[in-house]
């Protein structure tokens, strides 16, 4: 998984899902040891300061969703920790928080028998083309929106995040079938 949104109470009517410090302790540690590198020896070239920067803006990359009963709203805020774009769904729209699994070669027609190998479909996808798993919420007016998408190998975490979210919510979950 590149990032997990994890999933918090900070009150009984509220449910956030954010990254967890440990993204931004890796991301800042891994750019303070490259900028302390770079001063120490003196030699600040511009790959090591075009990375330092990156990973600097890594650490401070937030995305963000709180679901607030009280409030009746789900938010959801993406961006830099200080500029951040954030979009409001009333949470009386919510129908459904749904899952997908998907795996590349559902979009590619079978080989014929005695083809596999040859021609334009050759078979199952090797290597990291493993499919992947997308996590999303249905609304009333705005449709669907996603939350999370992710490897197929981490889509029985997915899952579980999604019923929780559809347990707070008072929402049915759903699993679609990959296709």
């Amino acid at each position: 998984m590149i990032y997990r949104l994890i999933p918090k109470n900070p009150r009984p009517e509220q449910l956030v899902l954010s990254f967890g410090w440990g993204w931004r302790a890796f991301f800042g540690a891994v750019a303070a040891l490259l900028a302390y590198g770079m001063l120490q020896d003196g030699v600040a070239g511009a790959i090591g300061i075009v990375f330092t920067a990156i990973l600097v803006l890594a650490a401070l990359y937030d995305d963000r969703w709180d679901f607030d009963r009280e409030a009746g709203a789900v938010k959801h805020s993406s961006g830099l920790l200080l500029v951040k774009r954030t979009k409001r769904y009333p949470l009386s729209d919510l129908r459904e928080v749904l899952t997908r699994g998907r795996t590349p070669s559902s979009d590619v027609p079978s080989a014929p028998e005695g083809m596999l190998g040859r021609g334009p479909h050759r078979g199952p996808p090797h290597g990291l083309n493993r499919g992947f798993t997308r996590l999303w919420l249905r609304f009333e007016e705005a449709g669907d929106v996603d939350i999370q998408m992710d490897s197929e190998r981490h889509r029985e975490a997915l899952q579980n995040l999604a019923m929780e979210i559809a347990r707070f919510c008072d929402v049915p979950y759903r699993d679609t079938e990959g296709g």
